[in-house]
């Protein structure tokens, strides 16, 4: 009994991968065989011709404590055109034609410039950016931004999201000289890890 039991403990933990998992890390990787060899803590996502409105993301990433800075990380991102589309008409699924590397500096620092992306056409789904971490061999889900002035976003994301505090993915948007301007602090978790 206590050989079963351990047996059923080992597995709970193994990740199950359905198709979309194996699609997007394929395409994840297919994305990091292209990542620059030299990397700053400034880097661009969309490119200076994207149209749409100017974006800064000022970052900062954390270890799981959420107090130590993850020096030297690398922080991938990418996200929609304006129009709410990730890929040009025709390449394939997942080939994610906005995003950018950083590395973050020895405070866990990192910034992207870039346009503010759009909703998915024709849904609900508020618009948002994607991040994941890389230390050394691993690599983690970081989660996402969404933009607080969103009215895609619904009141229970709101109040779940405030729970997070400091951490949390819907955050303020300031405006300087047409420039929008977003502060976003992550945090890896050992059960994001993939």
């Amino acid at each position: 009994m206590r050989r079963a039991l351990s047996f059923l403990v080992v597995t709970a933990f193994v990740p199950v991968l359905f198709a979309q998992d194996i699609e997007f890390i394929q395409a994840l990787e297919r994305a990091q065989a292209q990542r620059p060899a030299a990397l700053t803590s400034s880097a661009r996502i969309a490119p200076t011709s994207e149209p749409g409105t100017p974006l800064v993301i000022h970052g900062q990433v954390f270890n799981e404590d959420g107090r130590s800075p993850l020096a030297g990380a690398t922080v991938f991102a990418y996200h929609t055109d304006r129009g709410g589309l990730y890929d040009k008409a025709g390449s394939p699924p997942h080939s994610w034609r906005l995003r950018g590397w950083a590395k973050a500096d020895a405070q866990g620092r990192f910034a992207f410039s870039t346009i503010r992306p759009g909703a998915y056409p024709n849904t609900n789904n508020p618009a948002h950016v994607h991040f994941t971490v890389f230390t050394g061999e691993a690599r983690y889900h970081a989660g996402g931004l969404q933009f607080a002035d969103d009215s895609l976003i619904s009141a229970s994301e709101r109040a779940r999201d405030k729970r997070e505090g400091e951490f949390g993915s819907i955050r303020p948007v300031r405006t300087e000289g047409g420039t929008q301007h977003v502060e976003l602090r992550l945090r890896i978790n050992p059960r994001n890890r993939f």
